[in-house]
């Protein structure tokens, strides 16, 4: 099965409707339907908490960060293992 890694500007670019958020809401709908995987990174997660929150509040940033996690797929936290693989 394919799979997508979305990172922070992936998810930012649905949530903010810019060019290119079609594509990431199309994968999206696939990951729901089963027919591809989909995954984010912590790092996104805080990365995206981060600047939403600096541009537009604590209020805005903590609801952006509640709809990644919404998003259909898998998220990736960190691991010791993880951490060292470089």
């Amino acid at each position: 099965m394919t799979a997508y890694l979305l990172d922070t500007s992936a998810l930012l670019t649905l949530r903010d409707d810019e060019p290119g958020a079609a594509r990431v809401a199309e994968l999206l709908e696939q990951a729901q339907a089963g027919t591809v995987r989909c995954f984010g990174s912590f790092i996104s997660l805080m990365e995206g908490l981060y600047r939403v929150w600096r541009d537009e509040g604590e209020a805005a940033g903590r609801l952006a960060h509640e709809q990644c996690l919404a998003v259909p797929g898998a998220w990736v936290d960190e691991t010791p293992a993880l951490l060292e693989e470089m």
